[in-house]
């Protein structure tokens, strides 16, 4: 199994981000992907392939999160090189709320026996990938003209299945936060 813990979005923050999706697609050159609504959402930790047993223990982990509700201001784009093309995203705002839950998740995984990325955690939503522009690359208030807010805290362990059209994800758990 494929796993990895997210936050998901309301439809109306959904719609947001498709918003700024279809902008970027106005100036990137065709064979760029866009994740679907369906699949828009916060990474806090990736798991990768893991053997149907481990899906237990991350279960355990999910559950043994005090997750709070909280608002992430999406105000700004960047990305990433991938070999000949770039992975567009949008990035969240410093929040006190979301570091504490990734780094308490964390912790619970590698308590757990996971092995994670070492890499800081940059909370993003993917955009697209393979994007390359043609020409000029847009300004950022062009394809973002005003940040985005998401209510959110509800944590799901997702599952990925890699298909020929794209990866399909599908919750098999989730916590809410505390009253």
């Amino acid at each position: 199994m494929r796993l990895f813990f997210a936050l998901n979005f309301s439809p109306e923050v959904t719609e947001a981000i498709g918003n700024v999706q279809r902008a970027l697609r106005q100036y990137a050159a065709p064979g760029a992907s866009y994740p679907g609504p369906e699949n828009l959402h916060l990474t806090l930790a990736f798991l990768g392939e893991i053997p149907s047993l481990q899906a237990e223990k991350a279960r355990m982990a999910l559950q043994s999160l005090s997750p709070e509700p909280m608002t992430l201001r999406f105000s700004r784009l960047g990305k990433f090189k991938q070999r000949d093309a770039e992975l567009w995203w949008l990035g969240a705002e410093p929040c006190a709320k979301l570091s504490r839950l990734q780094s308490e998740l964390s912790s619970q995984l590698i308590h757990l026996g996971f092995s994670l990325d070492n890499k800081p955690f940059r909370p993003h939503v993917t955009l697209a990938r393979k994007v390359i522009f043609p020409s000029t690359i847009p300004q950022q208030k062009v394809l973002l003209p005003k940040p985005i807010e998401a209510f959110c805290g509800t944590v799901s362990l997702m599952r990925s299945k890699l298909t020929p059209k794209g990866a399909v994800y599908t919750e098999l758990a989730h916590k809410t936060p505390n009253a």
